[in-house]
């Protein structure tokens, strides 16, 4: 079915009575000077694009295909395990540095937090992970930047 734009808006097919400028109304079909002298004219053919990728609008009485905007980033949750095998990675921590740190006075209070109040399932945006995190690094034994590159690394979906 023919698209047309009225004065410029944006494509439709037409209506099914057209208003002609003297005030008299036509039905289908319509004349070539009926639809000019009502403000009709037949709409640019849509341009191909990716739907996947591009977005097709209609701006001043043209098409329009313009690349989407980056989708937010959908972060998977991590089971304890998986959050400390991360941070164990991004810190270049073994196993003797995780007992250490487990060991450390100035953790066991945290620890048996992260141990026992911390869901199984860890989202990265739970503000657990970010005061975590944090008092490990008041604490000595993380940096800033192992809390900023243990963020960026988190999985994502896709």
């Amino acid at each position: 079915m023919s698209q047309y734009t009225l004065n410029g808006a944006r494509p439709a097919s037409l209506p099914q009575k057209l208003r002609l400028p003297n005030g008299r109304w036509r039905t289908a079909p319509y004349t070539e000077a009926d639809l000019t002298a009502a403000g009709y004219a037949p709409a640019p053919a849509k341009p191909a694009y990716d739907p996947a990728t591009e977005r097709l609008d209609w701006q001043d009485g043209n098409w329009t295909v313009e690349p989407l905007p980056p989708r937010d980033p959908v972060y998977l949750p991590l089971t304890k395990l998986e959050a400390m095998t991360l941070f164990r990675h991004i810190t270049g921590m073994d196993d003797a540095g995780e007992l250490a740190l487990r060991e450390a006075e100035n953790v066991k209070l945290l620890w048996m937090k992260w141990e026992t109040d911390v869901p199984q399932s860890i989202h990265r945006d739970n503000p657990v992970v970010g005061f975590f995190l944090d008092e490990l690094i008041d604490k000595g034994h993380a940096t800033a930047e192992h809390k900023a590159a243990m963020l960026a690394a988190w999985p994502t979906e896709g």
